[in-house]
C-alpha cells in the first residue's frame, strides 16, 4: 500500500506541472490567435482612417501621416454633393427598419405566443425567403417596381428590402418571444389586459434588446447595401452613399484620401447608431447566447 500511494503521489507532482503548463500554452495561443485576427479585421479600417488625414504624396509612400491634412474630406464634400446622398441613405435605412421592426415584432410574438391551422407552413415559408440570394431577385424586383411606378425612387428601393430583412427579422424577434415565460402574460390577463395590452405593457418592454439588434442588423445591412441601390436607382441626385461613393470612385481613382475621407463621414451614421444601441445589443445577443 505504500508503494502504490507512493507511486499516486509521485504521480500527481508530475503531472500538476504539466497540466499547468498545457493550461498556459492553451490560452497563450488562444490570445495570439485572437489578436492575430483582431489585426487582419482592423488593419483596413486604420489604413483607410490614416489615408483619409493624409496628403495626396504620403498615400503609398508612408503609413503615418507626417501631418494631418483635414481638406481631403472638404474636397469629398462637395465633389459628390455628400449630404445629399447622406440624406437620401438616411431616409431609406429609417423607412426600412421602421417597417421592418413593426411587422417582424407583431409577426413574431404571434408566431412565438398564438397557436392557428397552418402556422409553422406559414413561419417556414417565410424562412424560406431568406434562402433565397439578391441576384435571383433584380430582375423580377426590377420589373416589378416598374410596373407600380416606383422605379428609380428612394421609397422604392425601401420596399425592395423589405422582404429578407422581414424574414430574419421575424425568425429573431420570434425567438425572443419565445424565451419570455408564458405566465408573465397570464398575469396581464389576471390585470385585466386584453391581447395587444399584454403584448404592449407586457412582453414588447421585455423584448427591447431583441428590437435592438433588429435595428443594428438591419441598419448596418441597408446601409451599407449597394447591389439593389445601383441597379434601382439611376437618377444621379437619388443615389445612396455607398452607390455615390461607387461612382467617385471613377472620377477620383487616383485620389485615395478624398475616397478614404468619403468613406470615412459614410461610416459615421452606421457608428453612431451602434454606439447608442450597443447595450440592448450586447443584451440581446448574451439572451440568444444563453436561451439558445
Amino acid at each position: 500500500m505504500n508503494a502504490i500511494s507512493h507511486y499516486h503521489a509521485s504521480a500527481r507532482t508530475f503531472d500538476i506541472p504539466r497540466v499547468q503548463v498545457l493550461l498556459i500554452f492553451s490560452r497563450t495561443l488562444i490570445y495570439v490567435t485572437l489578436i492575430l485576427i483582431m489585426i487582419v479585421q482592423a488593419f483596413p479600417l486604420v489604413w483607410m482612417i490614416l489615408t483619409s488625414i493624409k496628403n495626396q504624396r504620403e498615400v503609398f509612400s508612408s503609413f503615418l501621416p507626417t501631418q494631418i491634412d483635414l481638406s481631403n474630406f472638404q474636397r469629398i464634400w462637395n465633389a459628390i454633393d455628400l449630404p445629399r446622398h447622406l440624406i437620401n441613405s438616411l431616409y431609406v435605412t429609417s423607412l426600412t427598419v421602421i417597417i421592418v421592426v413593426i411587422v417582424a415584432t407583431l409577426a413574431g410574438y404571434v408566431f412565438a405566443r398564438f397557436h392557428f391551422r397552418g402556422k409553422d407552413a406559414l413561419f417556414y415559408l417565410f424562412i424560406g425567403a431568406m434562402m433565397i440570394p439578391g441576384q435571383a431577385i433584380l430582375i423580377p424586383m426590377f420589373q416589378f417596381l416598374k410596373s407600380i411606378g416606383l422605379l428609380n425612387t428612394l421609397t422604392g428601393l425601401s420596399f425592395s428590402y423589405l422582404g429578407g430583412a422581414v424574414a430574419f427579422s421575424i425568425f429573431l424577434m420570434r425567438s425572443f418571444f419565445m424565451s419570455l415565460p408564458r405566465e408573465l402574460g397570464d398575469a396581464g390577463r389576471i390585470d385585466g389586459c386584453g391581447e395587444f395590452g399584454v403584448f404592449w405593457y407586457v412582453y414588447l418592454p421585455l423584448a427591447r434588446p431583441g428590437v435592438a439588434t433588429v435595428v443594428i442588423i438591419q441598419s448596418m445591412g441597408i446601409w451599407n447595401e449597394f447591389m439593389f441601390s445601383n441597379t434601382f436607382i439611376s437618377s444621379p441626385g437619388s443615389k445612396t452613399i455607398q452607390a455615390a461613393l461607387f461612382q467617385a470612385v471613377g472620377r477620383y481613382a487616383t485620389d485615395y484620401a478624398a475616397l478614404s475621407s468619403g468613406l470615412i463621414l459614410a461610416l459615421i451614421p452606421i457608428v453612431t447608431i451602434y454606439l447608442v444601441l450597443q447595450k440592448q445589443f450586447v443584451e440581446g445577443l448574451t439572451a440568444g447566447a444563453l436561451k439558445g
